[in-house]
């Protein structure tokens, strides 16, 4: 196998003969194999090259600005419910809508049923009293001009009596009709509270992306910059492997923002299912809690 490699009186190394063939082609195969760029060329291209040169962080400034500005509109919308202010204005409404055209209905629903009973009146009550007082000869009498008050004051009296039936039903409407526009403020409310959350969530999502967006493009420039740098230490290691001084090259971290995308993606899938579970009205809760443990998690 050759000698051994070790020194001797004069302090030389030698590396036994196998090794030293091996290594020798390794570094030059056939004789004229040669470097053509010099470390200090490679380190006089970088100088001044940072790849961290005009670097900045993803500016959120802009995204951030823009869900404030939405959940301010929010807050606008909140302080101006004042319960009972709204529950008054919206049964004026209700009232201006529904008297604008069941006012005139009901003038002229009452006013025919007040001809229908004065119909009825002239052609059966009347004739008939009037028969009746003729049998007993009170034609002239007190009783007859009595009589025909009493006709006429019933006849009065379910004419209003119809009156207001139509307007306790009336008044049942618009109570219904304040009742509807209530329910639709509250829905209305909880849309742009959805949108709100919604926004919120996009915008940060949005932010992780961009900063994982220019995390990863620094790493590749600083892979670029270092790549020559690298080149060396693996030329190095090769001239250093026979008498084992070797280095072990960078290693590239991973990025964890990528990890902490995705955990927040599925956490915020996960999250809308169990607020789906839970009622109609936490959906977008169950989303931000979810992506919240959802990116927690990515670091662990």
């Amino acid at each position: 196998m050759g000698g051994s490699g070790g020194g001797g009186s004069s302090g030389a190394v030698d590396y036994p003969l196998y090794m030293q063939v091996v290594h020798g082609n390794w570094l030059d195969h056939i004789g004229h194999d040669i470097i053509t760029t010099s470390i200090t060329e490679v380190m006089n291209a970088s100088m001044g090259s940072s790849p961290w040169l005009g670097k900045a962080a993803y500016n959120p400034d802009a995204d951030i600005a823009s869900y404030e500005a939405s959940l301010a509109a929010f807050k606008v919308i909140l302080s101006g419910v004042i319960d009972t202010t709204d529950w008054a204005d919206l049964y004026a409404q209700a009232e201006t809508t529904l008297v604008g055209v069941g006012e005139i209905a009901l003038t002229a629903d009452v006013t025919a049923y007040a001809a229908i009973i004065d119909d009825n009146i002239n052609t059966v009550t009347l004739p008939r009293f009037r028969r009746g007082m003729q049998d007993i000869n009170a034609v002239s009498s007190s009783a007859f001009v009595v009589g025909e008050a009493i006709i006429e004051g019933f006849r009065d009296r379910d004419v209003a009596k119809y009156a207001a039936n139509l307007r306790t039903s009336m008044g049942d409407r618009k109570l219904t009709a304040t009742d509807q526009m209530l329910q639709l403020m509250a829905r209305r409310i909880g849309w742009e509270e959805g949108y709100a959350r919604t926004m919120v969530e996009a915008k940060r999502i949005k932010i992780v992306a961009k900063t994982e967006q220019t995390n990863q493009n620094d790493k590749l420039d600083e892979a670029d910059a270092l790549w020559d740098f690298e080149c060396f230490q693996y030329g190095a290691n090769l001239l250093a492997g026979i008498g084992g001084g070797t280095t072990t090259p960078n290693t590239k971290k991973t990025n964890t923002n990528v990890s902490a995308l995705g955990g927040a993606l599925s956490g915020a899938a996960a999250g809308a299912t169990v607020g789906a579970s839970i009622g109609s009205g936490f959906p977008v809760v169950g989303t931000i809690i979810g992506a919240v443990l959802g990116a927690a998690s990515a670091f662990l």
